[in-house]
């Protein structure tokens, strides 16, 4: 009887012993995925702002002070004037607007964009994968300017506030007692850059 007993203890144990070892590897996996996540988007948003930063800082380059810099200015679509060739010749127009979700369907995140930019009439490049690409526009006495501002007022703007925010595009499912009613049903790892002063003084006419 004490044998049994012994039997059934021991089997109790090593199967507790199981479920913390199988458990702890699970939140292991899971700690990388988040780590490896997180790594991923912060490379995918450097790349972006990058060219987001260094661009929007040149607007306006090399046009002339009778033009109007901007062209469109909405929450999410940009449209401004640059001389990219910086020789004095041909001025540019150079685009920056978010795409819709139902274009990266194939991807677990559902908030998923592409980014694009396009200079004059060629196809538009995709130059990134955002989840968040908001644009707010000031004045040069600190108002903030109606969106889409209107065109008698594009020569207003004096400073372009930037939002872009960065998901992974496949992340780790949650366990269905941490998901919360209306909450998503996996971890992703985001990234956000907000750029409040990011303006060129050659768009402030």
């Amino acid at each position: 009887m004490g044998a049994m007993i012994d039997l059934i203890a021991s089997t109790l144990l090593g199967g507790a012993l199981l479920l913390i070892v199988l458990n702890a590897n699970d939140i292991a996996v899971e700690a990388q995925s988040i780590h490896s996540g997180d790594v991923l988007v912060q490379e995918m948003l450097v790349s972006t702002v990058r060219l987001i930063e260094g661009e929007f800082r040149n607007m306006g380059f090399g046009v002339p002070d009778e033009m109007t810099t901007v062209l469109h200015a909405d929450t999410s679509h940009i449209s401004f004037l640059c001389d990219l060739g910086r020789d004095g010749g041909f001025i540019d127009t150079v685009s920056y607007y978010i795409g819709p979700t139902s274009e990266l369907l194939r991807t677990q995140n559902e908030l998923d964009r592409y980014l694009y930019r396009k200079i004059n009439t060629e196809e538009p490049l995709k130059v990134g994968v955002v989840t968040i690409f908001d644009l707010r526009y000031s004045a040069r006495s600190g108002e903030e300017l109606p969106t889409p501002v209107p065109s008698d007022r594009k020569s207003e703007i004096y400073v372009v506030e930037v939002t872009v925010e960065v998901q992974n595009p496949y992340a780790i499912s949650k366990r269905e007692a941490e998901i919360n009613p209306g909450e998503r049903t996996a971890h992703f790892s985001s990234a956000l850059w907000q750029q409040t002063r990011l303006a060129s003084q050659n768009s402030r006419r």
